[in-house]
């Protein structure tokens, strides 16, 4: 079972700013050391949001797709989904709701209050009144720990020299 589960906007954000594969290669190959030590993981839904791109992210995730770190969301991870999901659907309004339903989001939620594991986003938490579903305020709802990839670095003690 992973301390942590990944959201699409770990990579994607890692990808396209400070952890560039051409420019920290050593970036991507802790985070293979993370998933062979079964600390991470993420949704297979996550998985489905990263390949649909034909860029080197789409390729180092292809390349992940059958090695357990993208796990296939089991019986109990759908039921907690359909908890979510009922929560997002009387508390935003619809349109909102189908923004964050559609997307693996709710996903990662759901994976991590299965597993005791800690969801990993750079979403920040929505103020009070906000319209827009965001991952910290349902994980709060739900009472799932979420942290930034800083935190979950600085915690796992990533060192990049």
């Amino acid at each position: 079972m992973s301390q942590y589960c990944l959201d699409s906007n770990v990579f994607i954000q890692a990808k396209n700013g400070p952890y560039a594969f051409d420019i920290l290669p050593r970036f991507w190959s802790w985070l293979d050391e993370m998933i062979a030590a079964e600390t991470i993981c993420s949704s297979s839904m996550v998985l489905r949001e990263l390949i649909e791109g034909d860029d080197e992210l789409a390729r180092w995730a292809r390349e992940r797709r059958d090695g357990g770190f993208f796990v296939v969301p089991s019986q109990e991870v759908q039921s907690a989904l359909a908890d979510i999901s009922a929560y997002v659907v009387e508390t935003f309004e619809p349109q909102h709701a189908r923004t964050f339903l559609d997307g693996a989001d709710p996903w990662v939620i759901a994976q991590s209050k299965v597993d005791s594991s800690i969801v990993v986003t750079h979403e920040a938490r929505a103020g009070f009144g906000s319209k827009r579903v965001k991952i910290p305020n349902i994980c709060d709802e739900f009472r799932v720990q979420y942290t930034d990839l800083y935190g979950m670095m600085r915690t796992l003690g990533a060192r990049f020299t």
